[in-house]
């Protein structure tokens, strides 16, 4: 058996983050393997740490050097498999984060939550005849709990604790251990009857002498349990059913009529469906043909990778839905990932009505305590089928048959906080280990996806016309510019206002979208000409209103979450002559209420849906048809099917042309082509209305044509002549300081350690380096940022040069510095 083991330290900052080996004492040899958890000592202080085993081995890597032994091993049941460890690695080679940083995305957070030390009775723990009675007492204690944590026991018995585990220790007649204490665990408790129920039946009926009952609050609870169905009843059940308190129960339990025992609960979420059943789904021609490709595809027992291009309304779900029936009748599981925007109620119901209690749910609004369950039901098996947001794809499905990723092009799907992984390559890498299939879905894939599918690294399916009778809706591009240039200031142009009238009138439904919430954008003064900006960011602020009242409001930062009262004077000149500048959500909403008194109308942004179920009560609503017109964020343009909305309009539709980033186009020929996907998805024709002061842009033009290719194509030229994605990677290095001096010093330092890096170790790579320069956001919530964007072909010798210099960079960092380094990041 092996005598030593390689073990990464999860707490251990980047230029640590490396393998320890540690002496396996004789008691544990064979009880470790690799993905174990364990406790050990570390440092000078030898402080304990959790980690995890690397590797067993039947020696150190250097014979010189004097192991220290590991404590104790954890709950085996949250040990990673060897696939779950191989990709924890994959994340940390990959994305340059640590090992700790890995497993932590992979488990729930509440499952490794803190380690606690704990003492237990040693196993022949009997001569306790030279402890004085304060520590008799003690141990006493102790042999009664069987395991008890150093904190309760230092609550209980105060100051004189520790003399007394030391001489108990010393002894021999404890031991000490750490666990890993999971603040998710939940059990209740639990009661039946510890008499024979002909016993019982006795007391009911007064024959039996040896047990005195004292109240009929007692005789209620035993015929409770005597005519309950089942053996056992909760606390609250019980008490519910007897119509008492907790009070009798203890009693009787000191009596021996009852027993009390602990039982966990089941918090993982499930949404009440009603009316489950699996409905027969109906194949086009186009969709018969998807599907045998997939089926082809996940049959092949090889890994396999496909892309699924649809127009809106093509009925790409169908197709999937019919691919995971394959896929389960073969005994396989499969995992489902939408981007957060599109996990509607909806979504959810489509899923759990089909498969019922096979489906496990995972996405941000689960409290720990429901993800920690649901991760635990996944991994015994209890569910086949996972639906959920990014965090999903790290689901531990046995045997996995298929990933999906719907709308793959959101940007949701990669990470901004260590790991900074992306969806996609977590995915791939697990597609790969189970040779299964990984599909790609969306109307408007990425370029990255479109480009691999192109070549033949992906396999592409398209579907090139809606559904049944649907057609895709007649677009109408407005021009803001004459709008105004005729006196009009409303921000709701004259031909939107027609038709959402007539469209009311006809009693049907209006979707609109404006990807700008609050009342206004800012508030600018007349006189300086200055915006009034966050005290903590370099950023406007933007003014919201309260409630229904359109004349009282505050400024909100929208990056820090500040609150101000709006100032009388600006703060730079002292001036009275202020102006509210822009439109948002809040001013929209008032202008319909003014255009159509008595239309009934939802607003769907950050603001609405701060509840829990709030964003499931909107969309409920206007399903049920109790509202008239959904006016929202991004929220509104993905993942709905409302088969009598007729009208889509858009605002400022080319707002998100002009931002700093390669990808603006692509952007917002994806967010107009979705949310004009959303009309006419029945067998009602929709018509679209696109406000925009740029009418001629090709952008607007095509995505108004549900034109992807072309716009691909003359997309693509552009990027590969300018080299930028998917021609190349693109690494951004930021650096992050509360003070400003400090901030660009290390700037300067980032530039010329990464030159010499790449000059004297690294010269083959080909390399273009911009900056430093300041981030688009200079200063959020008081820390200043500063950038410098890398062009190169990401590789093994490209990330080791990243590595040193993030590993340089952490080990002589200054107070309060730090550099975090993003591969292809979601925004430049």
């Amino acid at each position: 058996m092996s005598e030593y083991a390689g073990i990464y330290l999860l707490d251990n900052p980047y230029f640590l983050d490396d393998t320890f080996d540690y002496f396996i004492p004789p008691d544990m040899r064979g009880n470790i393997c690799k993905g174990d958890f364990v406790t050990v000592p570390f440092g000078t202080s030898n402080r304990r740490c959790l980690g995890i085993v690397e590797s067993l081995k039947e020696s150190p890597d250097d014979p010189n050097l004097s192991c220290k032994p590991v404590l104790s091993v954890c709950d085996k049941s949250m040990s990673l498999s060897e696939e779950m460890f191989g990709l924890c690695f994959f994340m940390k080679e990959r994305t340059l984060c640590t090992m700790g940083d890995a497993i932590r995305a992979a488990i729930p957070a509440s499952a490794l939550s803190h380690l606690e030390e704990v003492y237990r009775p040693s196993e022949n723990a009997e001569n306790t005849e030279d402890l004085d009675s304060a520590t008799a007492f003690i141990f006493e204690h102790i042999k009664a709990k069987g395991c008890i944590s150093y904190e309760i026991l230092k609550n209980k018995f105060g100051p004189s604790l520790d003399g007394a585990i030391k001489t108990l220790l010393i002894a021999g007649l404890i031991e000490k251990d750490f666990i890993i204490r999971s603040s998710s665990e939940k059990s209740e408790s639990v009661y039946s009857l510890a008499i024979k129920a002909e016993d019982a039946l006795a007391l009911l009926e007064g024959k039996e002498a040896s047990v005195r009952l004292r109240s009929p609050q007692q005789l209620a609870v035993i015929r409770a349990l005597y005519e309950s169905e089942t053996e056992e009843l909760s606390e609250k059940e019980l008490c519910e059913r007897a119509k008492t308190t907790a009070s009798p129960l203890k009693s009787l339990c000191d009596k021996g009529v009852l027993k009390k025992t602990k039982r966990s609960v089941d918090r993982s979420f499930l949404p009440e469906i009603k009316g489950s059943s699996k409905t027969e789904i109906v194949l086009n021609d186009e969709q018969k043909k998807a599907y045998e490709t997939l089926c082809s595809l996940a049959d092949s027992g090889e890994p396999k990778a496909a892309l699924l291009h649809g127009v809106t309304g093509s009925g790409k779900t169908s197709v999937m839905l019919c691919a995971i029936d394959h896929v389960l009748e073969s005994g396989r599981g499969v995992i489902v990932l939408l981007p957060e925007i599109a996990l509607t109620p909806q979504s959810l119901a489509i899923f759990c009505s089909r498969y019922g209690e096979k489906v496990a749910i995972i996405h941000s609004g689960l409290s720990a305590g429901e993800r920690f369950d649901t991760y635990k039901r996944i991994k015994r098996g209890d569910a086949s089928v996972v639906i959920g947001t990014r965090s999903a794809v790290f689901a531990p499905i046995n045997d996995l048959g298929m990933i999906i990723i719907d709308e793959e092009q959101e940007h949701t799907y990669k990470s901004d906080m260590n790991p900074k992984y992306h969806t996609r390559d977590i995915a791939r890498f697990r597609a790969a280990w189970h040779k299964g299939l990984m599909l790609l879905a969306s109307a408007t894939p990425s370029f990255e996806s479109y480009s691999r599918a192109r070549e033949g690294a992906y396999t592409l399916i398209e579907i090139n016309k809606r559904y049944g009778k649907a057609v895709l809706p007649t677009t109408t591009v407005v021009d803001m510019r004459r709008e105004n240039a005729e006196g009009s200031t409303s921000p709701l142009s004259t031909l939107l206002c027609k038709r959402l009238v007539e469209n009311h009138k006809n009693g049907n439904q209006s979707i609109l979208f404006l990807n700008r919430r609050g009342y206004n954008n800012f508030i600018s003064c007349r006189t300086c000409g200055k915006p009034i900006q966050c005290p903590k960011c370099s950023v406007s602020m933007a003014y919201h209103t309260f409630g229904n009242s359109y004349d009282k409001g505050e400024l909100r930062c929208h990056w820090c979450g500040l609150r101000t009262p709006v100032p009388e004077v600006c703060p730079e000149c002292k001036s009275v002559h202020l102006a509210k500048m822009g439109y948002g959500t809040q001013r929209i909403e008032q202008e319909l209420s003014e255009l159509l008194p008595s239309a009934r109308i939802l607003r769907m942004d950050a603001d609405t849906t701060t509840s829990r179920y709030s964003y499931e009560n909107i969309l409920g609503q206007f399903r049920r048809h109790e509202a008239d017109i959904l006016l929202g964020t991004q929220m509104v343009t993905k993942g709905h099917d409302f088969p009598d909305v007729t009208l889509v309009g858009v605002l400022l539709a080319d707002t998100s042309l002009y931002l700093d980033d390669y990808r603006a186009g692509e952007r917002t020929f994806s967010m107009l082509t979705q949310v004009i996907g959303r009309a006419g998805r029945g067998n009602k024709v929709g018509e679209a209305i696109i406000q925009t002061a740029n009418p001629d842009h090709e952008c607007i033009r095509l995505s108004c044509a549900q034109d992807y290719k072309t716009f691909y194509e003359n997309e693509i030229r552009l990027r590969r002549a300018l080299q930028f994605p998917p021609f190349c990677d693109i690494a951004l290095l930021t650096v992050t300081s509360p003070e400003e001096k400090e901030l660009l010093k290390a700037a300067t330092m980032l530039r010329n350690e990464f030159l010499r890096l790449h000059k004297e170790k690294y010269p083959e790579l080909p390399i273009d380096s911009f900056g430093p320069f300041e981030a688009p956001v200079y200063r959020v919530e008081n820390k200043y940022r500063m950038r410098m964007v890398i062009k190169c072909k990401l590789n093994k010798r490209s990330r080791a040069l990243f590595s040193e210099l993030l590993s340089g960079f952490s080990r002589v960092s200054i107070r309060k510095l730090t550099l975090s380094i993003d591969f292809n990041p979601s925004n430049l």
